[in-house]
């Protein structure tokens, strides 16, 4: 037997990573789960999200929340500050395991991507999942993308967050609670509170963070969410629609105030 190959040990147990943002967690990340589930086993997945909430508006507990109406059970939502550095997932790997990130077909050009080589030639960490001979977390990790699915969503056909997030405020009450059945069960009614707040909607104040600072800030929180939705997206169309759909809604920012998107904020986000 050669010295690499027993350097390179194989692995007797396979770990499988959801990262995401889950702003929030929705039916696109649901299935993306299953699949995992199916392919991994539902006690070697995880679902690993942060706590940040610098331009997104969901904190961690609530995240978790929305993923165990979802069914993701609790135990298995976990919190970590870097989604795709092997270093945070010490407690649930050894040197027996194998880690496999998993992502949606749809992400398959963002970063971090697997079987990329270094500055020195050298393979980097990650390598695409082929669901054999796999090595143990120390030596490399692994990329699996699963299918992407849309769903209706006050009848547009989404599969994004940041699409849902765009539409949710100007969705009627009715139209709210029949989208959060399909996406949480009987959690439906908690689940509508706890998007309000989020998302607009809600006299209540955004738990742990509001969405923007000032005035001044909202115009890049916008461009944040056209880019946010550029990176996963092609669809212009769509996003036009989305954007019309925006004018006139409410941001909560410091101190309890609020503004109101407008047809010029939409335009300088657009230019800028």
């Amino acid at each position: 037997m050669l010295l690499r190959d027993l350097y390179e040990a194989s692995a007797k147990r396979t770990v499988a990573v959801m990262p995401g943002g889950f702003h929030p967690f929705h039916p696109g990340h649901k299935s993306l789960y299953d699949w995992a589930v199916k392919t991994f086993g539902q006690g070697n997945v995880y679902v690993a999200a942060t706590n940040d909430t610098a331009a997104r508006p969901f904190p961690f507990d609530v995240k978790k929340k929305l993923a165990g109406m979802a069914g993701v059970p609790e135990s298995n939502f976990i919190q970590v500050k870097s989604p795709f550095n092997a270093m945070s997932y010490q407690d649930i790997v050894d040197d027996n395991t194998a880690l496999v990130f998993v992502r949606s077909e749809k992400d398959k050009a963002e970063h971090p991507k697997p079987d990329q080589t270094k500055k020195n030639g050298e393979p980097g960490y990650l390598r695409t999942y082929t669901g054999k001979d796999l090595n143990s977390s120390n030596e490399m990790g692994y990329m699996a993308y699963g299918p992407t699915i849309n769903f209706d969503f006050s009848g547009m056909q989404i599969k994004s967050a940041s699409e849902l997030r765009a539409t949710w405020p100007n969705m009627s009450n009715e139209d709210k609670l029949k989208a959060a059945k399909l996406m949480y069960g009987n959690g439906a009614e908690a689940a509508v509170q706890l998007l309000d707040k989020a998302l607009g909607g809600s006299d209540e104040p955004v738990e742990e963070s509001d969405v923007v600072v000032d005035k001044v800030s909202l115009v890049p929180y916008i461009k944040n969410l056209i880019m946010d939705y550029l990176d996963k997206e092609q669809d212009v169309e769509k996003l036009s629609k989305l954007l019309k759909m925006m004018v006139g809604r409410e941001i909560k920012a410091r101190g309890g105030k609020r503004y109101t998107i407008t047809h010029e904020d939409i335009s300088l986000a657009l230019t800028k």
